[in-house]
């Protein structure tokens, strides 16, 4: 894997919610404690020309709630999951930086005259549904703004590797870090839904949507979505203190 991967355009739709500091709570491991508020965001991007992918492109969505970590006050995403459409963004993030990547299939984000909406399957079964509407354009100073702070984003991960008996092999929080710079955005009213598969349909992630099914959304934000260039920096990848 490169050091850096720069990712010249992506196309990005992020919905967010506050929940109860208990429902988020449920969604987060012993190493961090829900922010205030909590907020737990849906992000679907579609990344182009991938340098590990040979330049192929992949999509994802990511869900996070905004966490913070021992006695340092900057609030983060952790996120309890992501689906991804490539088996090579699958591994890395896994291997790499400690986040829980599932497959998926996604169409090609459905764009109309108000606004956007997403879909994910497992196999055929509905997964997460997304849509934004009443998208505006954000002024240059709003988007300006919005730069300033993308142009260091920090996630968190978790790295689990289940041992031979009770005890795990690994098991130790991440932090990484991602740069964006947004050539376009707008805002919008966004609403996402989770659905309930059964298990035989969706094995691998029927009980994790029922789960985030059943997260209360107190309430909504303005949706975002954007279009621009990603960085990911593996060098800034590391382990945090337990």
């Amino acid at each position: 894997m490169p050091d850096r991967s720069v990712i010249p355009f992506a196309e990005v739709i992020s919905i967010s919610f506050e929940t109860s500091r208990a429902a988020a709570g449920r969604l987060l491991p012993r190493f961090f404690q829900a922010a205030d508020p909590p907020i737990v965001t849906v992000t679907r991007i579609d990344y182009c020309d991938v340098d590990y992918l040979g330049g192929r492109g992949y999509r994802e969505i990511v869900v996070s709630v905004s966490a913070l970590h021992g006695d340092d006050g900057r609030v983060s995403g952790f996120s309890p999951v992501m689906w991804v459409t490539e088996p090579g963004a699958l591994i890395s993030g896994r291997e790499f930086m400690g986040f829980a990547k599932l497959p998926a299939a996604m169409d090609a984000i459905d764009r109309d005259e108000d606004g956007c909406r997403f879909q994910a399957f497992e196999y055929d079964a509905p997964l997460i549904e997304g849509r934004v509407s009443d998208l505006r354009p954000l002024s240059d100073e709003a988007l300006a703004r919005v730069n300033q702070s993308a142009r260091d984003v920090r996630t968190f991960g978790w790295k689990l590797i289940p041992g031979e008996g009770s005890e795990p092999d690994v098991d130790h929080p991440m932090e990484n870090a991602m740069r964006w710079h947004y050539a376009r955005a707008w805002s919008g009213s966004g609403d996402i839904r989770f659905h309930r598969p059964d298990f035989r349909d969706a094995p691998l992630s029927a009980r994790v949507v029922d789960a985030l099914a059943d997260i209360p959304v107190i309430t909504r934000r303005r949706a975002f979505v954007a279009e621009g260039r990603a960085e990911i920096d593996r060098t800034a990848t590391r382990r945090l203190h337990g």
